[in-house]
């Protein structure tokens, strides 16, 4: 694998495990049942794509970090709930920029291609998604 790839993959793979870890500390916190389901498909989601970056990454001759991004830390710093919200979907907006960089960095096709297009992709619809949800929720309650 391509050094320049396969670190673009880990800081991928690392920031992808953060998001986890901040998703699951709001979950605990938010209180309206239909921003955590939202939440929790979020956080599902980014589980999903740490562990598929993880094979990703070792199906193509790649080491896969342990580490994990400073993101979560960043987000549990933040006092309110909808300060945090507001960083996560800045979080989302930045992993789909590194998504795109990454692909970049890909051969034009195959697995890796493939995978970080579909990643971009859901990336942004969250980022589109999510405000608007957010938006919705935190006004309703």
């Amino acid at each position: 694998m391509d050094p320049a790839l396969e670190k673009a993959l880990n800081l991928l793979l690392e920031s992808e495990r953060a998001g986890v870890i901040a998703l699951a500390a709001l979950i605990a916190e938010v209180k309206q049942d239909e921003l955590r389901k939202f939440l929790s498909g979020s956080r599902a989601m980014e589980q999903r794509n740490a562990e598929e970056l993880e094979a990703l990454i070792r199906d193509n001759g790649g080491n896969p970090s342990s580490g994990i991004g400073p993101f979560a830390g960043k987000v549990a710093a933040l006092e309110s709930i909808r300060d945090r919200l507001n960083l996560m979907s800045r979080g989302q907006e930045w992993a789909a920029r590194k998504t795109e960089v990454a692909l970049a960095l890909a051969p034009a096709d195959g697995p890796i291609h493939n995978y970080l297009t579909a990643m971009a992709n859901r990336h942004r619809a969250e980022v589109e998604w999510g405000r608007a949800e957010v938006i919705r929720l935190m006004s309703a309650g």
